[in-house]
């Protein structure tokens, strides 16, 4: 799996399609490699948007760990996700991202988000997210909505 930079992907910056309920066969594959790259060490990275590999569909997959040394961290896949409410607070911490390599900026983002996704069996799943994971997620649906981190510098 190729990870496209930003000056080369059109799709980074496109707003993506929502998957419906019968593609959700034809992205299972996709999510399983998605999950590959992601849980390779070696890649350094906790969460990839379809668009970042030229997919232009609303599907992110998340780590959701405690320390990188954890091999059993819970990594799901949020299909069609939408953030539903904001927290108030917020901070400003660096961010990175696999499409901008090399480069690092300081981003202020809520601490914590209410958030809806649809699972892999098409289930509807609310969760509430703090900290880290609020941020990865929001960084994810950024991209879903043609939205790069460097734009929003601090």
């Amino acid at each position: 799996m190729k990870i496209e930079t930003w000056e080369k992907n059109t799709i980074l910056r496109s707003i993506s399609e929502k998957i419906k309920k019968d593609e959700i066969k034809k992205y299972v594959a996709v999510w399983k490699d998605m999950i590959k790259y992601i849980k390779n060490p070696d890649n350094w990275g906790v969460w990839l948007a379809r668009p970042q590999i030229w997919i232009n569909k609303r599907l992110i997959v998340v780590s959701l760990l405690r320390n990188r040394e954890d091999e059993n961290f819970q990594t799901i896949m949020m299909i069609n996700p939408e953030i539903l409410e904001f927290w108030n607070e917020t901070n400003l911490e660096n961010e990175w991202c696999l499409s901008v390599p090399g480069k690092k900026w300081q981003v202020e983002r809520c601490t914590i988000i209410k958030l809806s996704f649809l699972d892999e069996k098409w289930n509807e799943k609310i969760i509430i997210l703090k900290w880290v994971w609020a941020r990865i997620v929001q960084h994810e649906i950024d991209h879903l909505n043609w939205i790069l981190f460097t734009d929003k510098i601090a």
